[in-house]
């Protein structure tokens, strides 16, 4: 049985990784050797209340349940799981664009990643694993390929402090800091597995420590070109 997407339309590829990774030096690099990818793509929260509006009863029970469980992180477990039912309305807006390739930073994994960290939506076999879960699915039909991107915590906890913008865990301890990051890398990991499971979305992982953003965007649009030529099966790659 053939694992290729069924329309011709442009990939849809995330980058996605622990705070500090680099995604927006990577994203601008990565636009800057390839003009036919797509990048920035963001949801316009007035054009998605419709769409969030249409579900917003189906999502009821996953809402008790998250508002049972603990309701201090209601609001974001909500957010992520309105972000998720609304993305397929962007992308096909987005498929009209001439594109190649869609790149998100934060797109469909990023949502799972932050229901998995804070709601733990992939445990249990409750309402909201339910939706978390049919979401995975969702996006293992939709996603093109993942690039997992990580560096070593000292690395990340250095570039988390010496960032301009505000960071939940900015002026935190290295052991607040470096849990903050596991957790985090321990979703994508999962998430990325799960899609990969059935070898339909690939996913390649790269190390941002030492590198040139340079060559390591040269590295994803290699990725993305391979990709876009779609083999019977996705494996997973790691590379250096």
């Amino acid at each position: 049985m053939s694992h290729e997407h069924p329309d011709a339309g442009p990939q849809v590829i995330e980058l996605i990784g622990p705070a500090g990774v680099g995604k927006t030096g990577l994203l601008r690099a990565v636009a800057g050797l390839a003009p036919g990818v797509r990048t920035g793509l963001r949801l316009d929260r007035v054009r998605a209340l419709p769409v969030v509006a249409r579900h917003a009863i189906a999502l009821t029970p996953a809402t008790l349940d998250m508002l049972l469980t603990d309701p201090r992180s209601l609001w974001t477990g909500l957010r992520h799981l309105w972000r998720l039912r609304a993305f397929p309305s962007l992308l096909e807006r987005a498929r009209g664009s001439g594109h190649r390739t869609i790149l998100l930073d934060e797109g469909p994994v990023f949502s799972l990643g932050r229901l998995s960290v804070f709601q733990r939506a992939h445990e249990g076999s409750g309402w909201l694993a339910g939706a978390w879960n049919a979401e995975v699915a969702r996006w293992r039909m939709s996603l093109t390929g993942v690039v997992l991107l990580d560096a070593n915590n000292d690395v990340l906890a250095q570039r988390i402090r010496n960032r301009v913008k505000q960071h939940p865990v900015k002026n935190g301890s290295d052991r607040q800091i470096f849990e903050f990051l596991d957790g985090y890398r321990a979703a994508y990991r999962d998430i990325a597995t799960r899609l990969n499971a059935n070898g339909r979305v690939h996913v390649v992982e790269l190390d941002t420590a030492t590198r040139p953003f340079e060559e390591i965007a040269a590295d994803i649009v290699t990725a993305m070109n391979a990709w876009g030529h779609r083999p019977e099966s996705a494996p997973a790659q790691r590379r250096a």
